[in-house]
C-alpha cells in the first residue's frame, strides 16, 4: 500500500491538510496497523512508527503478513476470539491481550480494531489502534496478587490461611476418592505459645511461627497445602498416598525437625508441641471429620504428654460425646442444686492445731452418683460455665464459714480455688466484693488459691492481686511445682501462701530425690517470707518429714479426709 492510497483515506475538510494529518498518524505514540481484508489471509499494509516502537518490529518486516505474529502462548485465545469475531462480523471491538515483542519479551496491548468502509459499504480495511498499557496491568496484578495473599494465605507465616486450606482439602480429597489412595491430616499445636508472647514481644513471637512454617515446608513436597489455622496451630495436608506406612514416616520426620532448637535473638530454646494425625478415610470421609479427629487427637498428646504424633481413633470421639453429655449435664446441675462442698482441714504441723479449710466442690448426679471433679472441672473451664460455677462455690463457701462463725465456732480461714479462666474475667474482682458484701464474711477469712501458671500472666494478674490483699484476702499459689513459674514472679507478686504439689510429697521420705527438692522448695517458701503448705500428706512419715524440714502447715488424709459441712461442724466443736 502507496502512501498516497493511505493519504487518500483521510481526506480532510477544512484547513488540515491530509499531508499533514499523515504525518501525525505516522509519528504518534499510539500504535496503528492497517489490514486488508480483501487479500488473503487478511496482511498488513500499513504501520505507523508507533506501531515500529510498542513491537520492536521494522515496517519492511511486518508488511504482507498477518498479525498473528504477535501473538504467542500467553496469549489469552479469548480475546483473540473476541477479534475474529470483529473481523468476521465486520464490527469493531476492544481488547487488552498480551502480546510479544521481537526481542520475545511480552507487553500488555490495548487493541482497538475497526473496520473502514467506501460511500457503499463495501469493506476496504481494517484499522487497529495498539496502546501499551503493560505498566498498568502490572499494577492491577500486583493488586489483585495483594488481594490473593490477603484472601488465601496468612500474612504472618505466608501459609495457607483456613479457608483457602479447606479449599483444596476438598479437591484433594475427591481425587483420593476416585483414585482410591489415602491422605492424612497433620495439626501441631505449640505449648505455651503465649508465654512467649508474653516474655519476648508479639515480634519475637511471630518469628517463632515463621521458623516453624518454615520447618513445615521444608519437611513436605513442594505443593503440599500447609496452612496456620490461628494463633500457633498448624495443619498439614498429605495426598495421593498408596502405602499409610510413608504417613508415618512423613510425621515422625517432621516431629524430628520441630523438636529442634529455635534461635531468636541469639537465644537458643526447645518448643514443644502437640501433634496428631487424621487419616482419610479411615477416620473420616469429610473435611469436618478429618480436621476434627486430627485436632481431637493433638489436644489428646498434649494431655498426656505424649511423645510422637498421635493418631485418632475412636475412643476419643466416644470420650468427646461424654464430655458433650456431661456439659449439658452440668449446666442443669447447678439449677437442680446437685453440686455441693466439702472442706479438708488444714493443719499447723508443729501443734496439728487447725488452721483453715479448703473448699472442694462435689458433684452428686442423681443418677451417676458423684462424679470426680477432674471430669467436670476441665469442661467447665473449656466452655466458659467455670465462672459461674466458681462463683457458687465462692458464695456458698463464704456463707458456710459465716455459718460456723456466728455459731460461736473458731473463726479460721476457708479457701476457694480460683480457675485462670475466672480470675482473668473482668468481673471477677468486683464478684469477690460483692459475695463478701451479700454474706458479711470479713476479707481476713477468705483465701483465694491461684494456679501456678497463673503466675507468668505477671502484668495482668498483678494489679488484681495487689487490690485483693488490699482488702485482706489472703493469697495462694496452688500446686507449686506441678507447672512453670518464674521465682522473680513468685517475689514481685502478693502471694502469702505456697502449696507444694501432693506430687512432691508422694514419694517422701523414700525417695531422697524428692526429698531434697521438698526441702529446697520449702526453703525458696521461707526465704521469700511465705506461710509454706504440702498437700496430699497420707502417711505419718510423710508428716514427720515435713515437721522436722520446717513446713509449716499440712493437708490430707493423714489428718483428714474431706468433710462435708455437718462433720466440719463435728471438728470445730472438738478444737
Amino acid at each position: 500500500m502507496e502512501d498516497d492510497q493511505i493519504r487518500s483515506l483521510f481526506q480532510p475538510e477544512s484547513v488540515l491538510t491530509a499531508s499533514a494529518l499523515f504525518q501525525a498518524i505516522d509519528r504518534m505514540g499510539v500504535g496503528l496497523a492497517i489490514t486488508n481484508p480483501n487479500l488473503p489471509d487478511n496482511p498488513l499494509v500499513y504501520v505507523n512508527q508507533g506501531f515500529e516502537k510498542i513491537t520492536g518490529y521494522k515496517r519492511e518486516e511486518v508488511l504482507h503478513r498477518n498479525l498473528r505474529f504477535l501473538q504467542g502462548k500467553e496469549t489469552n485465545k479469548e480475546h483473540l476470539a473476541v477479534i475474529r469475531k470483529a473481523i468476521k462480523e465486520i464490527g469493531a471491538a476492544t481488547v487488552t491481550i498480551k502480546n510479544y515483542k521481537k526481542d520475545g519479551s511480552t507487553f500488555w496491548n490495548q487493541f482497538v480494531i475497526s473496520p473502514i468502509l467506501d460511500s457503499d459499504g463495501h469493506l476496504l480495511y481494517f484499522i487497529g489502534l495498539q496502546f501499551d498499557v503493560t505498566r498498568e496491568m502490572e499494577k492491577q496484578q500486583a493488586s489483585r496478587e495483594r488481594l490473593r495473599q490477603l484472601s488465601h494465605f496468612d500474612p504472618v507465616t505466608h501459609l495457607l490461611n483456613s479457608n483457602y486450606f479447606k479449599e483444596l482439602m476438598y479437591t484433594e480429597l475427591v481425587s483420593a476418592q476416585a483414585e482410591n489412595t489415602t491422605a492424612a491430616v497433620i495439626c501441631i499445636n505449640l505449648n505455651r505459645f503465649r508465654l512467649i508472647n508474653e516474655s519476648y514481644g508479639e515480634s519475637k513471637g511471630n518469628e517463632l511461627l515463621r521458623q516453624v512454617a518454615e520447618r513445615l515446608r521444608r519437611s513436605f513436597p513442594d505443593g503440599t497445602p500447609i496452612c496456620r489455622n490461628f494463633a500457633d496451630e498448624f495443619f498439614v495436608l498429605v495426598s495421593n498416598i498408596t502405602d499409610p506406612l510413608y504417613i508415618h514416616t512423613l510425621a515422625l520426620d517432621l516431629y524430628k525437625a520441630l523438636r529442634e532448637p529455635y534461635t531468636i535473638s541469639d537465644y537458643a530454646f526447645q518448643v514443644s508441641f502437640g501433634m496428631g494425625v487424621s487419616l482419610y478415610p479411615d477416620d473420616g470421609s469429610d473435611i469436618h471429620q478429618l480436621l476434627q479427629h486430627a485436632e481431637m487427637a493433638m489436644k489428646e498428646a498434649k494431655k498426656e504428654a505424649l511423645e510422637g504424633p498421635h493418631y485418632y481413633d475412636q475412643y476419643l470421639m466416644d470420650r468427646l460425646q461424654s464430655q458433650i453429655t456431661l456439659e449439658k449435664k452440668m449446666i442443669r446441675a447447678l439449677a437442680r442444686g446437685e453440686f455441693e462442698l466439702h472442706f479438708q482441714p488444714k493443719v499447723n504441723a508443729l501443734s496439728q492445731e487447725l488452721t483453715g479449710f479448703e473448699a472442694l466442690i462435689r458433684w452428686k448426679d442423681p443418677v451417676q452418683g458423684y462424679i470426680p471433679p477432674n471430669s467436670f472441672i476441665p469442661i467447665a473451664e473449656e466452655n466458659g460455665f467455670i465462672v459461674e460455677l466458681g462463683e457458687w462455690v465462692l458464695l456458698e463457701a463464704c456463707k458456710a464459714n459465716k455459718r460456723w462463725q456466728e455459731a460461736g465456732y473458731p473463726k479460721l480461714p476457708v479457701s476457694v480455688n480460683v480457675s485462670a479462666v475466672q480470675f482473668r474475667h473482668p468481673q471477677f474482682l468486683r464478684t469477690v466484693e460483692q459475695v463478701l458484701d451479700e454474706t458479711g464474711l470479713a476479707p481476713q477469712y477468705l483465701e483465694l488459691e491461684v494456679t501456678e501458671s497463673l503466675l507468668n500472666d505477671h502484668v495482668m494478674i498483678k494489679d488484681t492481686l495487689t487490690a485483693l490483699q488490699q482488702k485482706g484476702i489472703s493469697l495462694s499459689v496452688d500446686d507449686f511445682g506441678a507447672g512453670y513459674s518464674s521465682i522473680h514472679y513468685l517475689k514481685s507478686l502478693p502471694v502469702q501462701v505456697l502449696k507444694i504439689d501432693r506430687t512432691f510429697v508422694q514419694e517422701t521420705p523414700c525417695s531422697e530425690r524428692d526429698n531434697s527438692l521438698l526441702r529446697s522448695i520449702i526453703q525458696l517458701g521461707k526465704s521469700l517470707g511465705m506461710t509454706v503448705l504440702a498437700e496430699g500428706v497420707e502417711t505419718k512419715a510423710q508428716f514427720e518429714f515435713l515437721q522436722k524440714n520446717g513446713c509449716d502447715q499440712i493437708q490430707g488424709y493423714y489428718y483428714s479426709r474431706p468433710l462435708n459441712e455437718e462433720a466440719v461442724e463435728g471438728l470445730l466443736k472438738s478444737s
